[in-house]
């Protein structure tokens, strides 16, 4: 069954809740920057970001399933990853999950930006970067769904 994408997933306050974290680095990894000068940014800005997971996340079916028999499964997960030199993005990890399904969603969405992104920039070079991004997924059911 294709499911109709629809506004059943929002970004929190267009993402105006960016978060950046340290993450635990061994000294062989390359220096990743906490607070940049020049942000990283899904190329477009955020607008674009909002039409790109607006486009790409799917609410999980097995989740519409269990929300139909009354199991309210909702809520918002955060993902944590590293905007690299080159705008692709590695280390994605979930770090407030709400439901396996959701979270597994969220990093498969984010995964998909790779190379989406214009890095972050520190005297003028591009530096790694971390980012956060907030996914809400609001409660649904196979009978919220519109099929196609």
């Amino acid at each position: 069954m294709k499911l109709r994408r629809f506004g059943f997933v929002s970004v929190v306050a267009a993402l105006i809740a960016v978060f950046f974290c340290a993450g635990n680095l061994s000294a062989a990894e390359e220096e990743l920057v906490i607070v940049a000068v020049k942000k990283a940014e899904f190329i477009g800005g955020n607008e674009e970001m909002i039409k790109f997971l607006s486009e790409n996340v799917k609410y999980p079916e097995d989740v519409l399933q269990a929300n139909e028999k009354g199991a309210n499964i909702h809520g918002r997960v955060y993902v944590k990853f590293v905007v690299e030199k080159d705008g692709s993005i590695s280390d994605v990890e979930v770090v407030r999950s709400v439901h396996p399904s959701l979270d597994a969603e969220s990093v498969r969405v984010v995964k998909l930006m790779s190379g989406k992104w214009t890095p972050a920039t520190e005297r003028g070079k591009p530096v790694r970067s971390m980012f956060t991004l907030p996914f809400v997924f609001k409660p649904l059911k196979m009978s919220d769904v519109v099929s196609e």
